[in-house]
């Protein structure tokens, strides 16, 4: 009551009106943003965006009001405008790629607007009502502002206001420091978690935001890191036996298991940095991937890996498609397999596939690892081997700071603009069936070769207007029962088919094809189908928590006589060290968050809301609900023992990521040599000044 006789006192008005039309203002777009995205509230969400926008529209309104009248009318509109911006690009960005635009995101813009300009805009004219909505408020802080921001003679409680907004923002944070209960709690999503559509969904648009500078900043909070849990979630699923103290030395042999000589110890013994120890601590005691009959089964073969725009098992028919029919039905076969979406950008889902890593919240990890120590890359493992180490990709070279990336994984990089010259790169999309016809011939002869290809024949979006690999096939999708979109999408990616049918022609007429295993996976499921298209072509509604990210896995040897199915959940987080087990690759399986799909060890899937598939069961994080496949009543603390697996593996990913970890724990070159060695092994057979202009900008 004494509150409430203060701010409607006459000193306090100039304040609290400005203060109430921000909260109007930011609760208005916020329940907006969570309705247009998600298509649901909750209570929970509705109180906490409530409380945490509180301090934020006391602020503003401060700003506003704790200056001149003048400057107050000027700063009321733009604030609106500001805030406003923010939350229509949220919208518009989350409907393009299905995550949200983050601040290192824009320091990179000049980039993606360059790219995706006309993307971006389409996307503008199709969401106009909600750019509209977002606008409104921007309108209203014009036509108040007079009444918002009157004249005055008398001091402000400024200070007192501050102090207001801070014990918002405490009491606040206090609630939810309490609210510890459950296995992904509002304490544990808020001061641990790394999920920004679970964060925007409970506590709003703009203190996700705060929450993915905090991380950006400092880092991603293990959980337990006095190792509580680290071994404990494995233990009654696998038939390795588990040591009494997981730290004891010497009892993983190298020649059994996938593991280097790191001496941990060491390390540790000087070392004064907290996180650097506890970082020690936990790849330490982590269990490694035992060697199988598989280990070393492809070793002297060439390999030719694909990450493949948008590909979905939807797409494969033995008719239409039958080179990716035949291949995705032959080798090893994962039955329960699947790609998540990452939360930053797209190039999430091929750092996730090539480096067994999950991506930080917040910034390109790809682009941050170009200048980090990466030993694991298949690239430069098989460069050491002597095999010709090349990657490919049809759209711009620097995309994704891939001129940077790529070279660093040991590859030589050609892209548009830097070494690949296409026909269709003056269009959107490329063709891939192009980009194999030139690029195979470069490398087929040479007597071992490891090629990585990325395509973008199937990317989005899918009409005919906009995408050039649409129009090139629809007449063969065109009496398919489905919407266009659907059929446009499905038009696109036979470009893929033509591209694996000139790939497996070129090897088979080189004499290579018996000797060349191929691997294909998406990036990540076609996100530029709405949830309603993709359950359209999967022939029933699509469940969006675990059914929507599952896909296909293809790893083909000419070789295998008969398919070997794999049963247990794996991802595509797992394909970097199958691969480097089937090569007979030394890496060290404790650092490295995915796990060998053909291995005893139990199968993990992580989605970026913190979901997650395992033997036991699948969490569906956003019902805070674990679910035994057995229907049993789950066990709380086996429960919140997976829940701190996938809370270490993400936040020991960053860690990575960060810290350029492996350059410390494998002795790495020094970091200032790292450039130059990545320019030696890149080498490029052109001059770059001479690189061909590529016109097209989709």
């Amino acid at each position: 009551m004494r509150l409430y006789r203060w701010l409607t006192r006459e000193r306090c008005r100039p304040l609290l009106r400005p203060s109430l039309f921000f909260l109007a203002v930011i609760c208005y777009e916020e329940l907006f943003l969570k309705l247009y995205c998600f298509h649901a509230l909750t209570p929970q969400g509705l109180i906490f965006t409530f409380l945490f926008s509180l301090p934020f529209a006391l602020l503003l309104g401060l700003l506003c009001a704790g200056v001149t009248p003048r400057r107050g009318r000027l700063l009321l509109p733009l604030c609106t405008g500001v805030v406003s911006l923010w939350m229509g690009a949220q919208i518009v960005y989350y409907h393009l790629f299905k995550t949200f635009l983050t601040l290192f995101s824009i320091t990179k813009m000049a980039m993606v607007a360059r790219s995706f300009g006309g993307m971006a805009g389409g996307e503008l004219a199709l969401n106009w009502f909600p750019v509209l909505m977002m606008v409104l408020p921007f309108l209203l802080s014009v036509f108040l502002r007079g009444r918002l921001i009157r004249e005055v003679s008398f001091a402000l409680p400024r200070l007192r206001w501050a102090v207001l907004a801070a014990c918002v923002q405490l009491f606040t944070l206090g609630i939810v420091l309490l609210c510890g209960g459950g296995t992904l709690s509002l304490r544990y999503l808020y001061t641990r978690a790394a999920a920004p559509v679970l964060e925007a969904q409970t506590f709003g648009m703009l203190t996700q935001t705060h929450l993915e500078v905090r991380r950006v900043l400092f880092g991603i909070e293990p959980d337990d890191p006095n190792l509580r849990h680290l071994t404990k979630w494995r233990r009654p699923l696998s038939d390795r036996p588990v040591p009494e103290d997981p730290l004891q030395e010497d009892v993983y042999p190298a020649d059994s298991y996938h593991i280097m000589d790191i001496d941990f110890e060491s390390l540790m013994e000087d070392e004064k940095d907290e996180d650097l120890l506890a970082a020690h601590r936990w790849f330490q005691q982590r269990q490694p991937t035992p060697k199988n009959e598989w280990t070393g089964a492809f070793e002297g073969k060439n390999l030719i890996w694909i990450v493949a725009e948008a590909f979905s098992t939807p797409i494969l028919d033995p008719e239409r498609t039958p080179a990716l029919w035949k291949l995705s039905h032959e080798g090893i076969l994962c039955d329960n397999f699947y790609t998540p979406l990452w939360g930053v950008s797209t190039s999430d889902g091929e750092y996730v596939t090539t480096t067994g890593l999950i991506p930080k919240s917040g910034v390109w990890s790809y682009s941050r690892s170009s200048e980090n120590y990466m030993p694991f890359a298949l690239g430069t493992q098989f460069r050491k081997r002597g095999y010709t180490t090349m990657a490919f990709h049809d759209y711009l070279y620097n995309y994704y700071d891939r001129d940077r990336s790529h070279p660093n994984m040991g590859y030589d990089y050609q892209a548009l603009g830097q070494g690949l010259e296409l026909a269709s790169g003056n269009e959107f999309p490329a063709s891939d069936e192009e980009m194999m016809e030139v690029t195979v011939p470069r490398f087929v002869h040479e007597d071992h070769f490891m090629v990585y290809y990325l395509t973008v024949s199937g990317h989005l979006n899918y009409n005919l207007e906009e995408n050039a690999m649409s129009r090139k096939h629809w007449d063969e999708v065109a009496n398919l029962p489905y919407s266009d979109s659907v059929r446009c999408y499905l038009a696109c990616q036979q470009e893929l088919e033509l591209a694996m049918e000139s790939l497996l022609s070129q090897l088979e007429e080189a004499g290579k094809l018996e000797d060349t295993v191929i691997v294909l996976s998406a990036d990540h499921y076609p996100y530029g189908l709405t949830d309603e298209e993709y359950s359209e072509l999967l022939g029933h509604e699509v469940d969006p928590v675990y059914e929507i990210y599952r896909n296909t896995l293809i790893l083909w040897s000419a070789g295998m006589e008969t398919p070997t199915r794999v049963q247990k959940a794996c991802s595509s987080l797992d394909i970097m060290p199958t691969l480097s087990n089937l090569f007979g690759l030394e890496y060290d399986s404790r650092l490295i968050m995915g796990e060998d799909i053909l291995s005893n060890e139990p199968g993990m899937v992580i989605f970026s809301d913190y979901s997650f598939l395992c033997t036991r069961g699948r969490y569906n994080s956003s019902e805070n609900l674990f679910t035994t496949w057995d229907g049993s009543e789950p066990d709380e603390d086996s429960t919140a023992s997976l829940m701190a697996e996938v809370q270490n593996r993400v936040a020991f990913s960053a860690f990575i990521l960060d810290n350029d970890y492996y350059r410390l724990v494998l002795n790495g070159p020094p970091r200032e040599d790292s450039s130059i060695l990545s320019s030696l092994l890149q080498n490029p057979p052109w001059n770059r000044d001479d690189r061909p202009e590529n016109s097209r900008d989709p």
